[in-house]
């Protein structure tokens, strides 16, 4: 006769089913303390090994064992889909969100390609935004769940792709609110667009950049860009009544070449202006027009063409300036540079060089054969952000950038070999990519411009628009015996310099507008044109600088050499 059977169901009971995915390992691990409480591998181990025991003894007793179908534990993924894409303007709002159910639910861990993800615990669910930490392209994140006891480990896995790049679009966070009848000008960069509109009007962004005139702009524009990946990219540009007015000091700086430093008399006629309170600022060349260094530069390029001479110490000029209160402009001289030219052309380093029409050979002009540099050319422009990075590092508080422009003259007689864009639009965008790179450094940024390019800046390209919010400062060189008869309805501007410099300047403040750069002039103290220029005419300018709202000068003298007594401390404020 057969023997009774007996019954045992081997499987999860209920509790288990339906524990919290993240309470009951820890709570097997917090029974003791790390030294002496079991881990959650011998918790296994023994579950494992009870479980063994018991099927081998229910065997041994004849005992008929029925076992149920094994529900491993399952895992929820949220936020993300397999194959999915992440676009740049989405990266911020990108939440994962991930949870296990089902059987001896134990810890439950993220991977993001193959890197542990931190997450928060949300009530036993895992939160993450991982946005910062993805990488351009595909992506893998791994949600795992731990099995307990014979129960195996359960993944669930998303692949997808993140575009952390996109369109970029550059613009004045406001513009002034135009008067009744006049339209708004827009202007700005754009870079890696395939569509653009601004204020709803389309603009093609194959230039690089973009003009559009609304005539009722209301309280703002919106400017958008999309990119071929579908990635969109938007800004606000404020239109008011009152721009902010941008955080400039007072300023009044004297320009002095590397040999002028040099020279003891110069150089302690400098210090007592600065003594005397009539100065509060030195620009001091970093590069001057020949190209040549004026300190021990360490940078590559410079050593290698030849350009460094030791005319000056900055730790020593520094030093002698701090002590009287005194900052240290850095004036680096950008594209106009016979020693790289030359020393490029003449080693076959031809694309570094601004060439005749016919590319036969460097571009004559009136500062000789081979004397510009390529503005487009990748290696002139990092030789030029190397060396203001250095001159920021050794303590210069500003870089002060001059000839940041093409040659003058017709631009059909002129190569520039890799320029895809507009010559301005090419150096807005070197100027965007050098505030970059001091950006780590905290020094202030100005660029030194012709005085027509508010109204001309085809002529050289300087589009004061597109150049004015990557910069602390524009400083429109406004010399009164530059300027022609009638320029701004002034007759004889060099024999009326109060009157040009106020015109001339006013119409900077009108360009800049909003887009948190200052204007501070470059003012004359030298003679030319049949006029000679002393105390009186320096005054004049000085005062005529701080009327259209200005915070400073700068005063230029080829031999750095100054009327002091034009120079008013009263013009630098308490």
């Amino acid at each position: 006769m057969d023997e009774p059977r007996r019954v045992v169901r081997i499987g999860t009971s209920v509790d288990v089913a339906r524990h919290d995915p993240l309470v009951g390992l820890r709570a097997l691990q917090e029974r003791g303390s790390p030294r002496s409480g079991p881990s959650r591998r011998n918790v296994r181990r023994v579950a494992a090994a009870v479980l063994v025991v018991a099927l081998v003894g229910a065997l041994l007793a004849g005992v008929v064992i029925v076992v149920p179908r094994l529900e491993l534990a399952s895992v929820t993924v949220q936020g993300i889909d397999d194959g999915a894409v992440v676009r740049r303007d989405e990266l911020d709002d990108l939440e994962i969100r991930a949870s296990a159910d089902g059987v001896a639910v134990g810890a439950l861990a993220m991977m993001l390609n193959g890197e542990p993800l931190q997450a928060a615990d949300d009530g036993g669910a895992l939160v993450a935004r991982p946005g910062p930490l993805l990488r351009h392209g595909e992506n893998r994140i791994d949600v795992t769940v731990e099995g307990i006891g014979p129960f195996g480990d359960t993944t669930e896995t998303r692949i997808f792709t993140a575009y952390l790049t996109g369109p970029s679009i550059d613009v004045p966070a406001q513009l002034r609110k135009p008067v009744e009848g006049d339209t708004l000008v827009v202007r700005g960069l754009l870079d890696g667009a395939v569509g653009a509109d601004v204020g709803g009007v389309p603009v093609d962004p194959a230039a690089g950049a973009f003009r559009v005139e609304l005539t009722a702009p209301g309280t703002g524009v919106l400017v958008r860009a999309i990119d071929a990946n579908g990635t969109i990219e938007q800004r606000t540009i404020e239109v008011t009544d009152d721009p902010a007015r941008p955080d400039y000091p007072s300023t009044g700086a004297v320009r002095v070449g590397a040999a002028a430093w040099n020279d003891e008399l110069t150089r302690e006629a400098v210090l007592d202006l600065a003594r005397q309170g009539r100065i509060n600022a030195v620009v001091l060349d970093v590069k001057d027009e020949s190209g040549r260094v004026g300190y021990p530069s360490r940078v590559a390029l410079a050593v290698e063409a030849g350009a460094v001479r030791s005319q000056y110490d900055p730790a020593a000029v520094l030093g002698e300036l701090e002590a009287l209160g005194v900052r240290l402009i850095g004036r680096v001289v950008c594209f106009l540079d016979p020693v790289l030219a030359r020393w490029a052309w003449e080693r076959g380093d031809r694309s570094m060089v601004v060439q005749s029409g016919d590319r036969a050979a460097p571009l004559a002009s009136g500062y000789g054969e081979a004397a510009f540099t390529n503005l487009a050319d990748p290696a002139v422009q990092q030789y030029l952000v190397d060396l203001s990075v250095e001159a920021a590092g050794l303590g210069f508080d500003e870089i002060l950038l001059d000839y940041i422009r093409r040659p003058e003259g017709s631009i059909d007689a002129m190569a520039f070999p890799g320029l895809d864009v507009p010559a301005d639009v090419a150096v807005a965008r070197f100027v965007r990519a050098l505030r970059a790179a001091l950006v780590p450094t905290e020094t202030e940024l100005g660029v030194s411009v012709f005085g027509i390019a508010a109204t001309r800046p085809e002529q050289i390209a300087q589009d004061i628009s597109l150049l004015a919010p990557h910069v602390d400062y524009v400083a429109p060189m406004v010399y009164p015996s530059h300027w022609g008869p009638g320029e701004y309805g002034v007759p004889d501007p060099n024999r009326m310099p109060g009157d040009i410099v106020e015109r001339s300047v006013a119409d900077f403040h009108t360009v800049v507008d909003g887009s948190g750069a200052a204007v501070v002039p470059w003012l004359q103290d030298f003679s030319q044109g049949g006029v000679t220029y002393g105390d009186t005419e320096v005054r004049a300018q000085v005062a005529a600088a701080l009327r259209t709202g200005s915070p400073g000068y700068l005063l230029w003298n080829a031999g750095s050499l100054y009327h002091g007594g034009g120079l008013d401390p009263a013009f630098l404020g308490p």
